[in-house]
């Protein structure tokens, strides 16, 4: 049930500890497909109808689903009551985390040997470990089709991962404080001298980097990283304390905030000093369903998997600020320049981007201590 949640997710820390306590290496990669996913790979060859039936069919035998969410608190939980209320007969044990530590937790788990997680929502630069170690399961599913042309480079080929939502990352400023002449139109200008010491960064995460990367590709976004690392910026863990700094006059700008935490805002009371600089590109990557290859509930995870791109899950998006992919976005302009981060990057590739960060932003900013993350 719901309110198992914290414990739920105590337990799952202790599995992490133990895991990594362990000198047992982890295990050798299963040989073919599992029994998860020949079950997956049967249910592809039956037409829509009969899958769902078979679906409800198995899960109503399971009764249970154990899930990862990485939507937290509050968005987490009124998400889930709705699959519940759309599907009573399955009890949900949910923990709720972030991307990162959420893929962690599965792969201590596995490495335990402990098949105790069905699925997990992360998003896609966050998938390199879990799918390095070919912990996540073959599933198509024709309720992809109802994501929307223009997500469609969302969807993972190989289908081990079901889209259903995505994020975004922007310029965003305090119109306050930055002035119309003055205000961004592109993220080189970030580094001008009117910014400087003035824009906000959370710690390094590979996911902002690759968008970087991906917009501007390697000569220009390490130039980048050079001239915003020169500029001072500060950095501080929690997207929705940072935005409520920005907005409070504490600094002009952000380089890296989920714009929904800003756009909700300013929703809600119009005179909110905020500003987006759509003209200079976004960046957007998907998140994914990802069931565990060794799920001890495969119907109700795959049931899940199919019911998050329903209308109702993506409407419960919509009205959260979040991006829906298969339903009209709540706040993003027509014709808007987004850039996908498509895949997840290498490890040499994480560990590079990180360096890089550190030798450049890292070096020069002024860290203060975290605050709230955003649900």
């Amino acid at each position: 049930m719901l309110d198992r949640r914290r414990i739920l997710l105590l337990a799952g820390l202790g599995v992490v500890a133990a895991a990594l306590a362990s000198p047992t290496p982890a295990p050798a990669q299963q040989q073919g497909p599992t029994k998860v996913e020949q079950l997956y790979a049967e249910l592809a060859k039956l037409p829509p109808a009969e899958r769902q039936k078979r679906l409800e069919e198995g899960a109503r035998k399971e009764g249970k689903f154990a899930f990862i969410h990485t939507w937290r608190g509050r968005l987490a939980q009124g998400h889930m009551r709705l699959f519940q209320k759309r599907y009573p007969f399955i009890e949900v044990e949910m923990s709720d985390m972030g991307s990162q530590d959420g893929a962690e937790r599965i792969v201590a788990e596995e490495t335990a040997g402990r098949h105790l997680t069905d699925a997990v929502s992360l998003a896609v630069p966050d998938m390199s470990e879990l799918l390095k170690r070919d912990l996540a399961a073959v599933i198509e599913t024709p309720a992809e089709n109802r994501i929307f042309p223009q997500y469609d480079a969302m969807k993972d080929p190989q289908h081990r991962w079901v889209t259903w939502y995505w994020s975004d990352y922007g310029v965003s400023y305090n119109t306050d404080l930055v002035p119309p002449d003055k205000a961004p139109h592109t993220w080189q200008d970030l580094c001008k001298p009117f910014f400087k010491g003035s824009v906000s960064f959370d710690p390094p995460t590979v996911r902002f980097i690759v968008g970087i990367f991906a917009m501007m590709g390697p000569k220009d976004a390490e130039a980048w990283f050079k001239c915003m690392g020169e500029n001072e910026p500060i950095i501080q863990r929690g997207h929705t304390a940072r935005m409520k700094l920005m907005l409070s006059g504490d600094h002009k700008a952000q380089g890296q905030n989920y714009l929904y935490v800003g756009m909700k805002t300013k929703m809600q009371n119009p005179k909110t000093p905020f500003g987006v600089a759509w003209e200079a590109g976004i960046m957007g990557w998907g998140s994914g369903i990802i069931i565990n290859k060794n799920a001890p509930h495969p119907y109700a995870a795959a049931l899940f998997a199919d019911w998050t791109l329903s209308e109702e899950s993506q409407k419960y998006a919509a009205k959260e600020f979040r991006g829906p992919v298969a339903y009209k976005h709540p706040y993003m302009p027509d014709g808007v320049k987004l850039t996908i981060v498509r895949q997840p990057a290498t490890e040499a590739e994480n560990d590079r981007y990180i360096a890089l960060w550190n030798a450049t932003i890292g070096s020069h900013a002024t860290t203060r201590e975290g605050g709230g993350g955003a649900e």
